[in-house]
């Protein structure tokens, strides 16, 4: 757990973002994904001839590499999306879980994946968390002890395509392959303009993003240094949201919305994460793994005591309306500015 604060509003267009100030410094001694295959200490590759939902990681370093949910990989066989939350033990090697972001290539084009330099969007991203809440309700369905697994994620792939290729036939810019990088490549320029207006502050390690009225979702690491490498690229994909959420919605018929989010929205959405249920799960790496379920969906990466990763997104029945919360919800007594410290 860390002690954080919500820092003012930074807003553009319809996408309102809420910087998550820890109240001190805290240095969290793991290699950044990206930072790791840069250097050649981490080996991400096809398990033998290609399986869709499963990737090898091979960790050389001395020290145990973080890799978030959403991180995008491109090459090998097809293009993939990290689906969970991981920590790589030092000179280790193990089976990542993965969803496909690229539905129409299935040939090497590389032997190793390279990072993309953005993040998957928080509505492709929430998929595996839906998937993961269902099967841990299943697995206690079966019996007390009984865990969910990360070998469930792989339930999330249709899912994961499919709004995939609704953002791209609402955005454009799809590739042949259906390959989300394509889309992010094919707006790049504007997505550059949008990033910015959101700037990164001291201390700060994470960010509540809200489009309109409504939550996107939320992360946050425990270090402010490992947040201000990530900083820009966890913001694409809540930019691809915000942009996706500017054309109109053929589904409802609702006009975009480009309200400010108020600052009590962003502490009630925020409040909810914080009390939401956490329930184990069978863990990849180190440290325990814990679901998030209820008003919000989501995951919670904690090692020796510490939060290393925790993202959250709402609950489609809970939070997903035209003008944003329930009125009655807006006079909750979180949202005062005297409560704006919380602890994560």
């Amino acid at each position: 757990m860390f002690a954080a604060s919500i820092g003012k509003a930074q807003h553009h267009e319809n996408l309102t973002l809420f910087p998550v100030l820890a109240q001190m410094d805290r240095d969290l001694p793991y290699i950044l994904m990206a930072d790791a295959l840069a250097s050649g200490t981490l080996i991400i590759s096809e398990k033998g001839s290609g399986q869709v939902p499963v990737l090898l990681a091979k960790n050389s370093a001395s020290e145990p590499v973080l890799i978030l949910d959403g991180e995008q990989l491109v090459g090998a066989r097809q293009n993939r999306m990290t689906n969970r939350s991981i920590l790589l033990p030092a000179m280790s090697t193990m089976e990542i879980p993965v969803s496909c972001m690229e539905h129409g290539r299935w040939h090497f084009v590389s032997e190793e994946f390279a990072p993309a330099p953005q993040y998957a969007p928080a509505k492709v991203r929430r998929k595996p968390r839906e998937t993961e809440v269902r099967a841990m309700r299943d697995a206690a369905a079966r019996g007390l002890g009984e865990r969910s697994s990360h070998r469930d994620l792989h339930l999330a792939q249709e899912a994961v395509w499919h709004e995939i290729g609704e953002m791209s036939s609402k955005l454009g810019g799809a590739s042949d392959t259906g390959a989300l990088d394509a889309l992010y490549a094919s707006h790049q320029d504007e997505m550059d303009r949008w990033l910015e207006a959101f700037s990164l502050l001291p201390l700060q390690v994470g960010l509540v993003a809200f489009m309109g009225n409504n939550p996107l979702g939320m992360d946050a690491v425990g270090s402010p240094g490992l947040f201000a490498t990530l900083h820009r690229r966890i913001l694409t994909g809540y930019v691809l949201d915000a942009m996706d959420g500017l054309e109109p919605d053929t589904r409802t018929g609702r006009p975009p919305h480009r309200h400010r989010a108020r600052t009590d929205l962003a502490l009630q959405f925020v409040e909810a994460v914080r009390q939401a249920p956490r329930t184990p799960s069978e863990s990849v790496g180190l440290g325990e793994y814990r679901i998030l379920h209820g008003t919000v969906l989501g995951s919670e990466l904690v090692n020796e005591g510490h939060t290393v990763h925790l993202s959250a997104f709402p609950a489609r029945d809970h939070w997903d309306q035209a003008e944003g919360m329930d009125p009655a919800q807006e006079a909750s007594p979180i949202a005062r500015p005297s409560q704006r410290r919380r602890r994560y």
